[in-house]
């Protein structure tokens, strides 16, 4: 077993295929010390590639699996939640997009590394993890970055939310995390523990009673940059 380190945690794996080993190898520490492990069975195998709707390889289920017990363990042991998004960090700050698959979230942080070149890092275009750590809420980039394979190996403190959506005309408001919960609940890995499901509820509470959470409505002009720059640093200008 080799030990990796993901969301600011040293997790002990023992990957089976070759793929998955050369996923995490970007994330592997020079550390015997583990904060947990990753233990898979053939039941897991067998319980996954059975709910799926077509034909999966095992190496691929392997690496969902990981990914989805070190999310369950994140959340129940260390403050911190899977949240679908294509994240980057902006001068050292961390900005999240949230939408479904095919809204146009890696397109949207594409439009970002081109207003703010080289100022921009992308930390996750898919899969991030976020993480309270010392009193602050944190994104981190992990393994799985989705189709495009952007990210990389390092983390931000958060500045901003977005929850991204199609429009003509770009629009920008302020939301309560109440008011968009069903939305915050379909970006992340919905717990089967009544007590999870607390603490992720409580996690949304405190980062968005400390962090702006915003719906954007945009199209792919780069006005739309500089309408959600200005909502999460110049809010006295107004949205």
């Amino acid at each position: 077993m080799a030990v990796y380190r993901i969301a600011d945690l040293n997790i002990k794996i023992d990957p089976r295929f070759h793929q998955t080993e050369h996923r995490l190898a970007p994330y592997r520490a020079d550390s015997e010390f583990a904060d947990f492990e990753i233990n898979l069975t053939p039941d897991d195998f067998d319980e996954y590639i059975s709910s799926l709707a077509q034909a999966c390889q095992e190496d691929t289920a392997e690496s969902t699996l990981i990914l989805t017990k070190i999310c369950k363990t994140v959340l129940s042991r260390y403050d911190g939640f899977f949240f679908h998004s294509s994240c980057l960090a902006l001068d050292g700050e961390g900005y999240l997009f949230s939408a479904p698959s095919g809204t146009g979230k890696s397109t949207h942080t594409r439009l970002w590394r081109e207003y703010f070149g080289s100022r921009v890092t992308m930390i996750n275009d898919d899969k991030p993890i976020v993480r309270r750590v010392n009193g602050e809420f944190r994104v981190f980039g992990t393994p799985w970055m989705g189709k495009g394979e952007i990210g990389c190996n390092t983390s931000a403190p958060i500045k901003a939310v977005y929850l991204l959506e199609q429009s003509k005309e770009n629009h920008i408001e302020q939301v309560s995390a109440g008011r968009a919960l069903g939305e915050l609940l379909e970006a992340t890995l919905l717990p089967r523990d009544r007590a999870d499901m607390v603490r992720l509820l409580g996690l949304f509470d405190e980062l968005f009673s400390e962090i702006p959470l915003f719906r954007l409505s945009c199209n792919m002009d780069i006005s739309a940059v500089r309408l959600a720059y200005g909502a999460a640093n110049f809010p006295e200008e107004g949205l």
